[in-house]
């Protein structure tokens, strides 16, 4: 899927609505990741947010820390407008600061937090994977919480084929009409870059992270929380 699929409006849209019917337990991941943050942020406490655009993540946790801070990064213009308007709307917008680019785009903090929602699975793991979560791992202060989702599958194991056979039937199952079904199983298996979690973890072990345990998952959607 690529950058420019983001700056479509209706792919927007659909992108928007496309989780809830495809990610079993999708509102249920950003609750317990709240609970997760909550364990050690302060009541001021700053979080970086990779991938913010949208907002939905920083709705949330807008609305359970009334004294926490944002700094969101995404590549998307429509996405991160998307998600100036829905802080706006709850009255947040002061406490945030979205930046167009990437985690190496991101202030160097030191941040109180870090989120990475469905969004490591778009980049290749040609070395730029394990880029992203040092940029990430770098921001923050010693033993911070780095919460991630994302999704996982090895595209070149045995049980591809199943996982995929059940991200159209959750959906379908959902009451996504059959055109949303086709186009978003067809950019799962073409266009995502995603792994297995064994390599996820892997990743995040090599990029510095410690004490990585999984708190989440969705069928092919899988959470962890680690510390930096």
């Amino acid at each position: 899927m690529s950058q420019a699929h983001f700056q479509d409006p209706d792919a927007v849209a659909a992108y928007e609505r496309g989780p809830r019917l495809f990610i079993p337990g999708y509102d249920a991941s950003h609750d317990m990741a709240s609970v997760l943050l909550m364990e050690t942020m302060s009541a001021d406490g700053h979080v970086l947010v990779v991938g913010a655009g949208g907002g939905i993540e920083m709705a949330k946790f807008a609305e359970v820390g009334p004294g926490w801070r944002f700094t969101g990064v995404d590549p998307a213009p429509l996405m991160l407008d998307m998600a100036r308007q829905r802080l706006a709307a709850m009255g947040a917008d002061q406490r945030i600061t979205l930046i167009e680019g990437y985690a190496s785009d991101a202030p160097d903090g030191p941040f109180d937090a870090a989120t990475c929602f469905l969004v490591l699975h778009f980049v290749p793991d040609d070395g730029s994977k394990l880029s992203t979560l040092r940029e990430i791992h770098r921001r923050l202060k010693s033993g911070a919480p780095f919460v991630l989702i994302d999704g996982c599958m090895d595209r070149e194991g045995p049980d591809f084929a199943a996982a995929l056979a059940r991200y159209s039937a959750f959906g379908r199952f959902k009451g996504a009409p059959e055109d949303m079904i086709a186009y978003a199983s067809s950019m799962v298996a073409t266009s995502l870059n995603t792994v297995s979690a064994e390599r996820e973890v892997a990743l995040l072990t090599e990029a510095g992270f410690t004490f990585v345990e999984p708190f989440y998952r969705g069928l092919w959607v899988q959470g962890w929380l680690a510390r930096a």
